[in-house]
Formats: structure tokens, sequence, C-alpha cells
């Protein structure tokens, strides 16, 4: 796309997420030579907005089914579509991508100049988050948006490759381009942040850093936490869990009925998570479900060997046997086995951490580092010029 066409991106809420800072990053840049427009529904904790983006809030659009707020958003988008008539109509995840793109459809169906529409899923509903039933409705639902979509942007290669093989989309619809992660150099007074959380200079910690949901998987971590400090007990570990969300009850509980209420530190939800990331030792990532996997991407720049689960876009990000481990998701005993395996080889633990840094460092064809948000900019200008 060239000169000023103006672009919208609808995404549920702006809240501090992965998907919206992808948003906001890609509308900061887009910004520079067109208009653009970001459209979500209304968030309490909403991240700021960049200079030159306009905001529109749509009072209806939340995350909970809701057939009358749902057909009164459709309606909004619909006439928001009808008064801007944008060039691009850039969805993203599932809510907002369903009920944009069938805004999309049926403005442009009543349009003289049809506006092109993308979807970015930031990952699928395939598995990991709801029983069979919801998961075959929500299949069913991807694959009736696609006929109203032009193109798809996954974050990784397992996020294509699954959602091609349920038949969301045609391949040819498909590209790859990484969420921009931000690998700001500096120096993290490791032993000064051990202090302030209580980590003694002798203790090895293992951590996660994640949002508390069951998507997550902070169960299987607590309880590889038990089972490493039953085999392990001439090794002094600690466990850290990074993040906040509404399962923190739950998974404190948890760890105290394990004997683990001294062991396992949970620090809450926390905007820099860089400084956690570099009082640890090693890094697991026991997610049910991962579009790209941004904490393990950092956990990497921060050279830390990365045991996550071989589920979507984490097959992508983590090399195996090389930057970390992968193993089976919902599976305690292999994450505390390939746990165990690198905390008795110091050697191969460091060896892993160099490895997983000069990974993410890694330049594409932009110049820029791989996952870096300049790349993921260069390459979504280049992906929507394609469409011009």
């Amino acid at each position: 796309m060239t000169g000023k066409t103006l672009i919208i991106h609808l995404i549920t809420r702006l809240e501090p997420d992965d998907a919206a800072r992808n948003v906001l990053d890609s509308a900061a840049y887009q910004a520079k030579s067109s208009r653009v427009i970001i459209a979500a529904g209304p968030c309490s904790a909403a991240l700021e907005l960049p200079e030159g983006v306009q905001y529109m809030e749509i009072p209806g659009l939340k995350k909970i089914m809701s057939p009358l707020s749902d057909l009164k958003v459709f309606l909004e988008l619909k006439k928001i579509f009808a008064k801007f008539e944008p060039g691009v109509i850039h969805t993203h995840a599932s809510k907002a991508g369903f009920l944009g793109r069938l805004a999309a459809m049926a403005y442009n169906r009543a349009a003289d100049k049809k506006a092109v529409v993308v979807h970015t899923p930031h990952g699928h509903l395939l598995y990991g988050y709801c029983g069979p039933l919801k998961t075959f409705m929500f299949k069913l639902a991807g694959r009736l948006a696609a006929r109203w979509t032009d193109r798809f942007i996954a974050l990784t290669r397992g996020e294509l490759e699954e959602s091609v093989a349920a038949g969301i989309g045609s391949r040819e619809k498909w590209a790859v381009i990484h969420s921009g992660v931000r690998f700001t150099p500096r120096e993290v007074d490791r032993k000064a942040v051990r202090k302030e959380i209580g980590i003694e200079p002798d203790e090895i910690v293992v951590g996660t850093a994640a949002g508390l949901e069951p998507i997550e998987g902070v169960e299987y971590f607590i309880r590889a936490a038990k089972i490493l400090t039953d085999k392990e007990k001439n090794r002094k570990l600690r466990f850290l869990i990074v993040g906040g969300g509404r399962l923190e009850p739950e998974l404190r509980a948890l760890a105290g009925r394990f004997g683990l209420g001294e062991k396992i530190i949970f620090t809450g939800f926390q905007k820099d998570i860089f400084r956690y990331l570099c009082v640890m030792d090693l890094y697991i990532q026991p997610s049910l479900n991962e579009a790209m996997g941004r904490s393990a991407l950092e956990a990497q720049y921060a050279r830390l060997p990365v045991i996550a689960s071989k589920v979507c876009g984490l097959q992508d990000t983590v090399k195996d046997g090389e930057t970390g481990i992968l193993t089976p998701p919902a599976d305690a005993d292999a994450l505390a086995d390939a746990a165990e395996t690198l905390l008795k080889n110091e050697t191969r633990r460091r060896t892993m951490g160099e490895a997983a840094r000069r990974w993410v460092m890694q330049k594409d064809y932009t110049g820029y580092t791989q996952f870096s948000v300049e790349a993921m900019n260069i390459s979504l200008k280049n992906f929507y010029g394609k469409m011009a």
C-alpha cells in the first residue's frame, strides 16, 4: 500500500499483552506514511498510544460472547468502515478478528472501493484452551471467517502449519511475520535483584514468566518444582514465577500444599521482566499453546537455556538440543527431567545459554535481528506492499 492509505487495526482490548504490543509497534511505524486508526474495546489498563495514531473505542467489544452486544459491535464497525473507507482492515486475535472480518465483508459488499482484509490470529485455539466441543466450534468459526480474509499473518511457521492443517485459510493466503520483541542491551545488577527478592547468592534459580492463566501451564512448573526439590535435596534450588493473573491464589495454594511456600517466589505482574530473567539460571516455558513465546525469546536473549513445551510456535523459537530442550505439554515429569539434566551439567547449561543469545540475535533479510520490532515492521510494510 502506498500514499496516505488508511489502515484500521481492530483488537479486542489494548491491554498489556503481546498482541496489543504488536499492534502498537506496527501502528507507530505505519503512521509515518499512512493514516492509522486503532479500534478497540474498553480497557482500564490500556497501553499508551503512539504519536500520530488515532484511537476509537468500541464500547461493546469484549472477550466474552454476548449475542446482543456482539450484534451492536458488528453494526458499529460497519458504520466506521463506511465512514472512513479504509484501504486495509487489519484484525487481531479471535473475538475482534471474527466480528471485524464479518463487518469488513458486509462493508466490502456494499462499497465501491474494496478494503483489503488482513487477519493476525496471534495464535490459534485449536488445542490447550477449551474442551472438544468449544474447540470444534472455534475451528468452524475460523474456517468461516477465512472466507472473508484476503491474507493471514502467522507469528511462526508452527502456527501457520497447524492453522492450514485445520482448514483455516489456504496456504497461499498465509505469511510468517514474527511479532517484534524489544531486546534492549543493558546491564542488570544480578546480585542486587537477588537480594531484593530474597534469593541467596549461592542458590540456583529456575524460573518462568507468564500470565497466571490456565493456558500458560504454570501448574506444571510448580509440579516440576516439587519433583526437582524431592530429587535434588543436596542442591540449593529456588523457583521464581514472574507474572500475575486470576490463577495466582490457586497456584500459591498448590505450592503451599507441596511444601514449597518458601521455595517458590511469586513476583506478581511486572512491567520489566528482563531484570528478573537476569537472576535466573534456567528458564521453563510450560505453555499448553503458544504462538511464538516472547518470554522464551527474552530468556534466550538473557543467555538462559530454555525448557519449553513442544507446542505451536515454541518449536520454532527454541532450538531443541541447541538453545534448550522441548518437552511434551502438560508433563511435569518431563519438565523436571529436562531441568535435572541441565542442573547437573553447568557447562552444557552455559553453552546452551550462549547459543540461545546468538540465535535470537541472528539477522534476517531486513538487516535487523530476526525477532526485532524493526524486522517486523519492515516485513509488514513489504507484506502490505504486495497487496497494492
